[in-house]
């Protein structure tokens, strides 16, 4: 099987006109060369672009960005990786044929050029007035199957569920999976108010209220009331007024008494939402939520994050590619693990960092995986 993709390769050039086989095959370096230039430009095209769009986003607040550049800038990067599979691919000696190497870069350099012309123009401006359900939440890229994405949506739409559970390791992407959901949920404008709190491990029922508050703007109504009770009772009354909302409660530790709290209970007919992300399956269950697990990253899908922040080339370093795949796998498919530990190895290429590195990523994980167990068994 390993000679088919070659073959395949050398077919399709023998179709090509002789005189554009022998320039392939004659001025492969060249086309290398303008293949990275174009790779080049586009990247810092995008990079402009982003850059832009953050400053934009910020000022004043309330912005989202325009589609047409949402959908630029996802297709940009997604071109990006494939121009690096290209590059792996020749770089590496895949195909027999030097006709077929500048063949295939010629093609991928002209499908980015096509992407340079169509750039959004950033003196039109590239973000427009967003929803008034709350603002856009900052937040990476999101990688791996978007299959738990797609699931908790699915279940927002439905009226049969109320409340929604999404648990998993800690740092194995929950957050940044709701703060995409959150941002589609202001876009789709198909709730009054979309509310996000973040709770962490130290629970104050006082402070989560003052955050819905917060959030709702209207905090102003429970600064100068102390009792518990009136405040559950005001903040209660805040949220139905609120209309039709989502309301998030991120990095559950332990339970949450709605009731205490202050919070309504979602219903198909207040058609209101409650979502909930937590490290204890046993949280969502207890609280009746519809139950869903985010698992880590695939091998494949946590080698092609890990090159993406450390640096993409990397893979050509032959010495360092056995270490690099053993850093990658003690990270466990974690994705914040990932984004952290090539950050810190980024730009390295000494072979004694990256066994060092790897040496003392095995002691912190194996003295976090002890103290989580603690945590789970209490």
């Amino acid at each position: 099987m390993e000679y088919v993709e070659p073959v395949v390769r050398i077919a399709n050039c023998l179709g090509t006109p002789v005189c554009k086989y022998l320039q392939y095959h004659r001025k492969l370096n060249g086309y290398v060369r303008n293949f990275k230039r174009i790779r080049d430009e586009l990247n810092c095209k995008m990079k402009d672009i982003e850059l832009q769009l953050k400053a934009e986003l910020l000022r004043p607040l309330g912005k989202i960005p325009k589609q047409g550049v949402e959908n630029w800038l996802k297709d940009v990067k997604e071109m990006i990786r494939e121009a690096q599979v290209v590059e792996n691919k020749v770089s590496n000696g895949r195909y027999i044929c030097r006709a077929c190497s500048g063949k295939l870069v010629d093609e991928k350099t002209r499908e980015m050029k096509e992407f340079l012309d169509k750039a959004p123009n950033a003196s039109e401006g590239l973000a427009i007035d967003g929803p008034s359900a709350g603002l856009p939440l900052p937040t990476s890229e999101l990688v791996g199957d978007e299959a738990v994405r797609n699931e908790i949506w699915a279940c927002l739409m439905q009226e049969e569920v109320s409340k929604i559970g999404v648990w998993g390791m800690g740092g194995v992407g929950k957050t940044t999976i709701m703060k995409h959901i959150h941002y589609d949920l202001l876009k789709q404008q198909r709730f009054e108010r979309v509310i996000w709190v973040t709770i962490s491990k130290e629970f104050y029922v006082m402070k989560v209220q003052d955050n819905i508050s917060r959030a709702l703007e209207s905090k102003e109504y429970l600064d100068k009331e102390e009792d518990k009770l009136r405040r559950a009772a005001i903040l209660s009354e805040m949220l139905k007024k609120a209309g039709k909302h989502v309301l998030i409660l991120d990095d559950v530790w332990d339970k949450v008494s709605l009731e205490e709290v202050g919070i309504p209970e979602p219903s198909d007919s207040n058609g209101c939402k409650l979502v909930l992300t937590t490290r204890s399956e046993h949280v969502c269950k207890y609280m009746g939520c519809k139950v869903i697990k985010v698992k880590p990253l695939s091998e494949e899908e946590a080698l092609i994050l890990f090159l993406s922040e450390v640096r993409p080339n990397m893979v050509q370093n032959q010495t360092l590619m056995p270490t690099l795949k053993l850093v990658v796998k003690e990270c466990a498919g974690l994705p914040l693990t990932i984004v952290i530990i090539a950050g810190t190895l980024r730009g390295e290429d000494d072979p004694l960092i990256w066994k060092n590195a790897l040496g003392e990523l095995k002691e912190r994980i194996g003295k976090v995986e002890e103290v989580e167990a603690k945590v789970i068994e209490r």
